[in-house]
């Protein structure tokens, strides 16, 4: 079968590579899926480039989600999955034709859910999930702000909002974003492109900063956002879109006893509270 294979960490254009591998044997309880669809996440291209917070023994293919057909089951599989659509959970190496997975990872999918939604129906909404709900808890009347708020998992965020009717401050890099982030019910909306972020912080806080943060860019306006927060507010870094990765938010971020916490998805979670 074909795979997209590193060997080596490295930018993805330099050292992702086609290639025909054998397909794995079956063993029992074991399913082998043939992949429809693989999205192209952030964190699996900082998994190649050695940046992620998972790093897989190499060789090893991208990609922790998709949809696919079970083509073929091992001993001791109960029922008929063969034939079946499923989305496969906690599972890795996805960007190839085949992969074997456990049984107890495959998800069957409804009739009515397109083969694009069902192969983006885990990290992003989990990650979503997991941001406002179990870390940040956030409750009606609460505040959270957001980087990114235009990414897919910043939409997903503003359609909790409007479920458990927290309220957010949605920064964006482009103005034209504005429109979707208000037509999804962002509250207040930032646009570094043309507005100083510290300013609209201190004016939207009285001055007292942020509580609550969720940030997927790290780099300079991660560091901008930590600067901001209220001396007991948490922000949760759950990317680097910036490509700069925070590995220690005490190198950049200039704050006093402020927590972050930085979650990797399907792997616990990193804390630490940093002085000034």
């Amino acid at each position: 079968m074909k795979a997209l294979i590193f060997r080596e960490t490295g930018e993805p254009k330099s050292v992702l590579k086609l290639a025909e591998i054998p397909t794995p044997p079956l063993a029992p309880g074991e399913a082998l899926v043939r992949v429809l669809l693989s999205p192209i996440n952030p964190s699996d291209l900082h998994m190649v480039r050695g940046r992620y917070g998972y790093q897989p023994e190499l060789p090893a293919s991208p990609g922790a989600e998709g949809v696919g057909i079970v083509d073929a089951v091992g001993s001791g599989v109960q029922g008929s999955l063969v034939g079946t659509r499923v989305v496969f959970v906690d599972t890795w190496n996805t960007w190839r034709e085949q992969i074997v997975c456990p049984v107890d990872k495959l998800v069957p999918v409804p009739d009515g859910v397109d083969d694009p939604a069902a192969a983006t129906s885990y990290t992003n909404p989990l990650a979503a999930r997991a941001l406002t709900r179990s870390s940040h808890n956030l409750n009606e009347g609460d505040w959270l702000l957001q980087t990114a708020a235009a990414s897919s998992v910043g939409k997903l965020v503003l359609q909790l909002a409007q479920q458990f009717r927290f309220k957010t401050i949605n920064v964006i890099r482009r103005r034209e974003q504005e429109t979707l982030i208000r037509n999804l019910g962002g509250n207040e909306v930032i646009c570094t492109a043309d507005e100083d972020l510290r300013a609209r912080l201190q004016e939207l806080t009285a001055g007292k900063g942020i509580e609550r943060a969720i940030d997927c860019v790290a780099g300079e306006l991660g560091a901008e956002v930590a600067r901001n927060l209220s001396t007991a507010g948490t922000m949760l870094v759950y990317g680097a879109l910036s490509s700069h990765r925070q590995t220690d938010p005490a190198n950049s971020y200039s704050y006093r006893q402020r927590p972050y916490v930085s979650l990797t998805v399907g792997h616990g979670p990193t804390t630490g509270v940093h002085n000034d």
